[in-house]
């Protein structure tokens, strides 16, 4: 059946159902195409609900500033809301010598983009905050929150819907065709026929671009994400998050401790590379997904010349899933655990890491686009927290005949 709307957003995470909202705030006949049963299924569901305060990008970034920006409006929208969430801070601890000029200039980043309140802790007014934390040195960022990520994004889906926008769930995109008089995003039962369709869809946002002729440079490479749950009687371990020194090299932010808007503790994740888009078994995997990759350039040059991640990846294999690795890590951080204290959470997420040609890893934004198409293959990371402003960002890009104002070049600054 041929559905006729203005805007087809593919793809039904946090940030396609931030762009439903916005959207259908500005202009009617918005519909989320979605191919599962219900919004915030994959990523944006399953992620361990952490609010950054913005601190980690480098100043001057459109990441820099969609990050404060988009922490300062979760808050906003949780508390109006009422959706679970809790802002309880964050330490990030320097355990050697060296690390503490890291923590330095984490405070002179953080301060750069506006980060409120944050400061560099000697030990003992770091024990006040978190009783059980180790290490040298601290910087404390009172705005880090957590939430309740799949009732954030379900709750969003809902306000769109309340705004005008229309929801297709349990419609997987097959083919895009974009033809002069508008764009066709065809699923296995309908042909949504826009004048401009968004491609956000995460995991399979490269797919989705590739089917038009785009994004050739770029592949999305699958990193599972497993958790250790703390349980133990008595006190939780920690009341905030607590994380290590990040490893400038690569782009994941190593083993820390999140406490949940339930009150338990998560110990994680590590970057295990999957064997599928949607593989959060460790047996499972995807035939097709592993062809793809493996016939892309841009997989064989990370395997050849990105030695930092090979290194991490390595290590990350090794350690999957084991409770002495998990205990270890965490141990550097907080004083107090036990291997006992350690249980595999079920909680497991896919991280879509976009690899270029040349086998480096993209940190940053990365937008392709047609005259009636914008593909997000990047996001602004970390993209959970940076949701609501880059959609109003995108937005405000888009004028009122669905035409997209800004270049590539000018939407990568």
């Amino acid at each position: 059946m041929k559905r006729e709307c203005n805007i087809a957003i593919i793809g039904g995470g946090i940030i396609g159902c931030s762009l439903a909202r916005a959207l259908s705030e500005r202009l009617g006949g918005v519909v989320l195409v979605e191919k599962e049963s219900n919004v915030g299924l994959h990523t944006s569901g399953r992620n361990s609900g952490v609010v950054h305060s913005g601190f980690n990008p480098r100043p001057g970034t459109l990441k820099a500033r969609l990050c404060v920006e988009g922490s300062k409006k979760i808050r906003q929208y949780c508390n109006e809301y009422r959706i679970p969430y809790e802002q309880v801070g964050t330490l990030v601890v320097a355990v050697t010598e060296a690390e503490i000029p890291i923590l330095y200039d984490l405070k002179s980043r953080g301060e750069k983009n506006g980060v409120g309140g944050i400061e560099i802790l000697p030990m003992d007014r770091a024990f006040e905050l978190e009783p059980n934390v180790k290490g040298l040195a601290a910087l404390f960022s009172p705005t880090g929150a957590i939430v309740d990520s799949q009732s954030l994004t379900q709750t969003l889906a809902r306000d769109a819907e309340q705004r005008g926008a229309t929801l297709a769930l349990n419609q997987e995109v097959i083919h895009i065709q974009e033809r002069t008089d508008c764009i066709q995003v065809g699923t296995q039962s309908d042909i949504y026929a826009a004048q401009l369709a968004i491609n956000c869809a995460g995991l399979h946002a490269d797919r989705m671009a590739h089917m038009m002729g785009l994004g050739q440079g770029y592949v999305i490479a699958p990193f599972r994400g497993e958790y250790f749950l703390v349980s133990r009687p008595g006190p939780a371990i920690i009341r905030s998050m607590v994380y290590p020194v990040p490893n400038p090299l690569v782009p994941f932010l190593g083993v820390h401790l999140t406490k949940t808007v339930g009150g338990s503790v998560l110990i994680g994740p590590n970057a295990v590379p999957a064997f599928g888009r949607e593989a959060y078994k460790r047996t499972s995997f995807s035939i097709g997904d592993l062809f793809e990759m493996a016939r892309h350039r841009g997989m064989w040059n990370a395997l050849v010349r990105n030695r930092a991640l090979i290194k991490v990846a390595t290590k990350e294999l090794r350690h999957s899933c084991s409770r002495r690795h998990f205990l270890k890590e965490a141990s550097k951080l907080v004083r107090g655990l036990r291997l006992q204290d350690l249980k595999l959470g079920s909680r497991v997420g896919i991280r879509p890491q976009l690899i270029r040609s040349d086998g480096s890893l993209v940190e940053d934004l990365v937008l392709e686009t047609t005259p009636r198409s914008i593909h997000v293959l990047n996001v602004v990371s970390p993209g959970m927290t940076s949701a609501l402003a880059f959609a109003r960002w995108l937005v405000d890009g888009i004028d009122d005949n669905l035409h997209w104002r800004a270049t590539v070049s000018e939407a990568m600054v």
